[in-house]
C-alpha cells in the first residue's frame, strides 16, 4: 500500500468521523408534497383575435391544488440549555412542468434561519410567511380540504399565503397555558426611502381544545414588488393572463393594510370554524386612469364559515360559505358569493385522494370591465382561475396528494 493511499484512507476516515460527529448533534430533514388532478372550469372568458370577447368550458391539468407542491430542507441542531438553531429553505414548484413558482425563484417559499429556545420561543431570519397568516390561515378552508381554489377573492387578504414576506425578522412565542404571540417585520432594503417595500404584522391566539380563538393585523407597502414578485413574477391569486378582463391590478397598490379574527370548536367529529377580515389596498392602480393617475382605495371585507366533518378515520368532508364585499372609494358595492364542498379520502398516512367543487356568484354594481364597451361589468373569478363571462362560475376539482 502506497503512502498516498494510506493518507487518502486517513482523510476519507477523518471526513466520515466529522459527518458522524455532527449527525449526532443535529439533524436535517428532507420532506415535500407533490400534489396533481384534472379541474373543470365552467364559463371562462377567452379574448378573440378581433377584440370581442367569448366564453367556453375547460378542462385543465393542474398541480398543488390541496397543498402546494414542494420540496424543502429542513435543519435543527441542539445547542443545550433548551436552545436550538434552525433553518429551513423550501421550494414550491408546477406539477405539470417542473418548472419553478415565482420567476424560478429556487426557494420561492421559505429561506431562513433562526434560533429557538423551549421557553423564549423562536427568533428567525430571511424569507418567511407573516404572523398574521400563519395565526389565522388555520380557520379556513382552503389551507384544509377546499383547495387554493376555494381561497376569499383573489386572497387579498392572503389567509391562503399568496405572498411572503422577504428580509424578515419574525418571533413566534412559545405556548404559554394555550396563549401565543407573534410578529414579524420585513425590511423595505430601499436606499433613501425606508418604508418602500416595508412590511410588518402581529398576533394572538388561544386555544385550549375544543375552542381555539385568534386575531391579527397585516401592513405591506407595495405588495405587487415587495411580495407578489413584481410584475414580471407576479404570482398573487387575481390572475393577469387576460388583462383586458380580470382583476389584474387590483395588487398593484401603494399598501395592503388588513386585520381579522378566527374560531373554531370541536364536537366530536365535527370541527366549525368562523373568520372575518377586513383588507384595504390603497391607491390601487386598477382604477387608475388620466384623470386620477394614482388610482383609488378599495376594501374588502370577507366572512367564511365552514364545516369539516370526518366521517370515518379516512373520509373527512367539508361544507364551506365565504362572503366577499368589494367597495372602491367614491364606488358602489359589488359582492362574491361563495360556496365550496370537498372530500378527502385518505389511502395512506401519506397518500389522499380528493374532490372539491368551488361555486361563486357576483352581485352588485360590478368590479370587472367589459371588454367592448369599458363599462362595468360582475364577472365571477373563482381564486386562481380565469374569470368567467358572466356572473357565475362553478369549477370542480379531482386529484392526489402524496406527503413525502
Amino acid at each position: 500500500m502506497t503512502t498516498k493511499t494510506i493518507a487518502r484512507q486517513l482523510v476519507s476516515t477523518a471526513a466520515l468521523a466529522v459527518c458522524a460527529s455532527a449527525s449526532a448533534q443535529s439533524n436535517v430533514t428532507l420532506y415535500g408534497t407533490v400534489d396533481a388532478g384534472l379541474t373543470y372550469t365552467s364559463n371562462q372568458q377567452v379574448t378573440n383575435a378581433d377584440g370581442s370577447v367569448s366564453s367556453g368550458h375547460n378542462f385543465a391539468f393542474s398541480g398543488g391544488n390541496l397543498v402546494p407542491s414542494r420540496f424543502g430542507l429542513l435543519g435543527v441542531e441542539d445547542l443545550g440549555g433548551g436552545l436550538q438553531a434552525k433553518f429551513n429553505v423550501e421550494n414550491s414548484f408546477y406539477t405539470g412542468t417542473g418548472s419553478l413558482v415565482q420567476g424560478g425563484a429556487l426557494f420561492n417559499r421559505q429561506a431562513w434561519v433562526g434560533l429557538a429556545h423551549e421557553q423564549f420561543g423562536t427568533l428567525s431570519f430571511g424569507r418567511q410567511y407573516d404572523s398574521y397568516s400563519d395565526f389565522l390561515g388555520p380557520y379556513v378552508s382552503s389551507n384544509s380540504w377546499a383547495t387554493l381554489y376555494g381561497s376569499h377573492i383573489g386572497d387579498v387578504d392572503n389567509l391562503n399565503e399568496a405572498f411572503n414576506f422577504n428580509n424578515a425578522i419574525k418571533y413566534t412565542s412559545p405556548d404559554w397555558n394555550g396563549f401565543s404571540v407573534g410578529g414579524t417585520y420585513s425590511l423595505g432594503g430601499v436606499a433613501g426611502d425606508f418604508g418602500q417595500r416595508r412590511g410588518y404584522s402581529l398576533a394572538a391566539a388561544y386555544t385550549r381544545l375544543p375552542v381555539s380563538i385568534s386575531a391579527g393585523y397585516l401592513n405591506l407597502h407595495n405588495p405587487l414588488d415587495a411580495a407578489l414578485g413584481g410584475a414580471n413574477g407576479y404570482i398573487g391569486d387575481f390572475a393577469c393572463s387576460n388583462p383586458s378582463a380580470l382583476y389584474c391590478q387590483l395588487q398593484n397598490a401603494e399598501a395592503l393594510k388588513a386585520y381579522g379574527a378566527g374560531a373554531s370548536y370541536a364536537i366530536g367529529p365535527a370541527t366549525i370554524a368562523l373568520t372575518y377580515t377586513h383588507s384595504l389596498l390603497e391607491h390601487s392602480q386598477y382604477f387608475a386612469d388620466s384623470a386620477n393617475p394614482q388610482g383609488r382605495n378599495i376594501a374588502f371585507d370577507s366572512g367564511e364559515v365552514n364545516l369539516t366533518y370526518a366521517a370515518t378515520p379516512f373520509l373527512q368532508l367539508g361544507l364551506a360559505y365565504i362572503y366577499n364585499n368589494a367597495k372602491p372609494d367614491g364606488g358602489s358595492s359589488t359582492r362574491f358569493h361563495q360556496v365550496n364542498l370537498g372530500a378527502n379520502y385518505a389511502l395512506s398516512k401519506r397518500t389522499a385522494l380528493y374532490g372539491v367543487a368551488i361555486m361563486q356568484k357576483a352581485v352588485g354594481a360590478g368590479l370587472g370591465v367589459d371588454p367592448a364597451t369599458g363599462g362595468p361589468a360582475n364577472y365571477a373569478q373563482i381564486p386562481n382561475l380565469p374569470n368567467s363571462n358572466s356572473d357565475r362560475q362553478l369549477s370542480v376539482t379531482l386529484g392526489i396528494r402524496h406527503n413525502f
